[in-house]
Parts: structure tokens; sequence; C-alpha cells
């Protein structure tokens, strides 16, 4: 098991943590969760209505400008 550190807004993480904790769940379990489920079906929902699907030639794309970048 490993820890994983993480920026956020404290007024995210308090709101999320006051939804978690009305579902009766810990904010742990929320984001270990969201991460299984990104594993399984790699996107990202951003805002309502926009999903960005990233497979592994765009990731590979991605990685090559990133190179060029540095």
């Amino acid at each position: 098991m490993t820890t994983l550190t993480i920026r956020i807004d404290d007024k995210l993480k308090a709101n999320a943590s006051k939804q978690a904790e009305k579902l009766g769940v810990s904010l742990t379990l929320v984001v270990k969760n969201a991460l299984k489920n990104f594993i399984e079906s790699p996107k990202i929902i951003i805002g309502e209505a926009t999903t960005v699907v990233i497979d592994r030639q765009i990731q590979s794309k991605m990685d090559k400008i990133g190179k060029l970048l540095i």
C-alpha cells in the first residue's frame, strides 16, 4: 500500500468531504474509486459535458510533443 498526496483547493476538499460523508463513505474511498474507474475506462470528464479520451496513439503523440518541449 502507498500514500498519494495531491494538492487541491480547500473549498473543493471540504465540499467533497461533505458529499462523501452524506453517502457514508470516506473521501479516500471516493478517490480510490475514481482512480479505479479511470483505469478501467481511461476518460477524463471536465465540467459537465466534455469528455476527453486519450488512447495509446494520442498518448504517444503527446509524449513526443512533451519531449520536444523539454
